[in-house]
């Protein structure tokens, strides 16, 4: 409770402070499905061999028929596979992204490739050594293991040290290998003429330095130290620190799939936006910025008023559906207003996940083929405006009258901003936050008192 209590406020208060929104993109744009390649055991730390090329087939032909591919000329249907991490072999890259281009090609669903960065690894022995091993501080105590906060949570093997010169050199091997095999598919598609059946690159999978499973602490220590920083010499600024070294990393992957092959324009980042110091991590010179998309409140205001610190370039989700995952029993707002909520605002990939996964009570794989999201899937197609959905309050777990002086704070402020600036009242807000976080809503309620105080006359 208190983590989502923090991250709401973060992006709540961030919000406070801008206003509009970034524009539709007239680029061509790909409606994706993630369709899962792999499987994890946690005791095991391994990734599971891909399936065969028929089971993809067979469940791309199902997409296909259920959805249809009725598109207009920048519309396109499409189907993303994935995970591929370092504990793949080269061998079962090969034939996966072939696997891709032909069924592409057969069925004319657009292909693209869903990299895990730096999650699953442990094939490569030569990375299992300190110097490529995030620490718990700066006396470098190694990782225990890497939490994933799935469900349920699982214990990997450690976070890698993401600008150690071994990962890096395992990120150039690994990006020379899925470039070339994604310039011999792209020379198929265009001998047909259907270059538009290749889609592009993710890039990462919630790109991170993440926690150790034993203390719960933070890592990055070991970024840290590679990047000139000590004990006697941190950061400022630790978690824009941070920031910058993960957009480094998710540049290194960029320009190196890109100098392999990958066309400019092709290959899409992926965030988790944690914090409001997350965003900036995901541009990078040779990428089309992405994150993960699930309706939580704030988030996609604030993602918007970062694009428009970049010019408002286009953007992708790379995970993501029309489910709260917080929210028992898989709470939606509906697939059309999901869609709507992106597209109309300058997405150019939406990769959705939940279709086929799990059992049919999966609440990911009930919103993502029930009939509402069918024909949601078949509007965008065909060319049609997309209706948008207002995301829920998350407001709603404070108190009703600390619920109300808030609202009234968020409709006062802006116009008042515009005036006056942030300066007379930027101790207050942060100190509203505080209390909310440390959920002394009195207080909360007292300081919101003296905002309102300040900006309404």
């Amino acid at each position: 409770m208190r983590l989502l209590i923090r991250n709401f406020l973060t992006l709540l208060f961030l919000a406070l402070f801008f206003a509009g929104g970034a524009a539709a993109s007239d680029s061509p744009r790909y409606l994706a499905f993630q369709i899962f390649t792999g499987a994890w055991d946690s005791n095991e730390k391994r990734l599971s061999p891909p399936p065969p090329s028929r089971n993809l087939r067979n469940a791309i032909v199902d997409l296909r028929e259920r959805i249809g591919v009725a598109e207009t000329a920048n519309r396109h249907i499409g189907f993303v596979l994935g995970p591929i991490a370092f504990d793949n072999t080269d061998e079962q890259v090969r034939e996966l992204i072939e696997s891709g281009f032909n069924i592409a090609l057969e069925t004319g669903v657009a292909f693209g490739l869903h990299i895990d960065d730096l999650m699953f690894w442990g094939r490569l022995k030569e990375l299992d050594a300190p110097a490529n091993i995030e620490w718990l501080d700066w006396k470098g105590t190694p990782s225990t293991g890497r939490r994933l906060d799935w469900s349920p949570a699982m214990k990997i093997m450690p976070q890698l040290c993401i600008n150690s010169k071994g990962v890096q050199s395992a990120v150039g091997v690994r990006a020379a290998l899925i470039g070339k095999e994604i310039t011999k598919g792209i020379k198929k598609l265009s001998m047909a003429g259907k270059d538009d059946l290749f889609l592009g690159v993710i890039a990462g999978w919630e790109t991170e330095i993440g926690t150790d499973f034993d203390t719960g602490q933070h890592l990055r220590y070991c970024a840290l130290t590679n990047a000139g920083y000590s004990e006697r010499n941190k950061p400022a600024d630790i978690d824009g620190a941070l920031s910058k070294i993960v957009r480094e990393f998710t540049g290194l992957w960029a320009s190196s799939l890109t100098n392999a092959g990958v066309p400019p324009g092709k290959v899409y980042s992926h965030i988790a936006f944690m914090s409001d110091k997350s965003p900036p991590a995901a541009f990078c010179d040779l990428c089309i910025p992405g994150l993960s998309t699930y309706p939580f409140p704030g988030i996609l205001a604030t993602w918007q008023r970062e694009l428009a610190k970049h010019g408002n370039p286009p953007w992708a989700s790379g995970e993501g559906t029309a489910v709260d995952p917080r929210e028992p029993g898989g709470k939606g707002i509906g697939m059309e207003g999901y869609l709507g909520d992106l597209f109309n605002h300058g997405a150019v990939l939406v990769n959705v996940f939940g279709w086929g996964m799990g059992d049919e009570n999966n609440p990911f794989r009930k919103i993502a083929e029930s009939g509402d999201a069918l024909a949601a899937y078949r509007k965008f197609l065909r060319g049609e405006k997309l209706s948008e959905a207002p995301i829920p309050d998350g407001l709603a777990m404070f108190p009703a009258i600390l619920q109300e002086k808030i609202h009234q704070v968020q409709a006062a402020l802006p116009g008042w901003l515009k005036e006056h600036g942030p300066a007379q009242i930027q101790d207050n807000v942060e100190k509203l936050k505080q209390s909310v976080e440390e959920q002394r809503f009195d207080d909360a309620a007292a300081t919101a008192d003296a905002i309102l105080k300040t900006i309404v006359k």
